[in-house]
């Protein structure tokens, strides 16, 4: 009996580690009348508030990906993408082959062009 209690707790401490992380809070809503969709996103790539914004995906560093919902046609749409820091840059494309359609990614960097992970809002008019 003593040789099966460490074998329970490794077996618990395997389990929960291998567990999956609880979702994220769904985020505040954007209730400004004057954009068709709106995102402000965490360095990591958690979505804070959101309009008309499906997903954020932070797929390496100073990259992410915005999913825009399919009411709001980004092809037809002005992108805005504004950082934070002044000593930071940012680029947008709209759509990208590398994330998908109707999506909006978002390369962050510094002034030297290294690509950083960096807070952000982006707005769709």
């Amino acid at each position: 009996m003593r040789r099966s209690v460490p074998v329970l707790l490794a077996a618990v401490a395997v389990t929960g580690s291998l567990a999956v992380p609880a979702a994220a809070a769904d985020p505040t809503p954007i209730t400004s009348p004057y954009v068709q969709a709106a995102a402000d996103v965490t360095a990591a790539g958690v979505l804070k508030r959101a309009k008309n914004i499906d997903w954020v995906r932070h797929i390496d560093t100073g990259r992410y990906c915005v999913n825009v919902s399919d009411q709001v046609n980004v092809a037809f749409s002005i992108v805005q993408v504004e950082l934070p820091n002044s000593n930071r840059r940012s680029f947008s494309t709209a759509p990208s082959s590398v994330c998908g359609a109707n999506t909006v990614t978002v390369f962050t960097y510094d002034l030297k062009g290294s690509y950083v992970d960096n807070p952000f809002t982006v707005a769709i008019l």
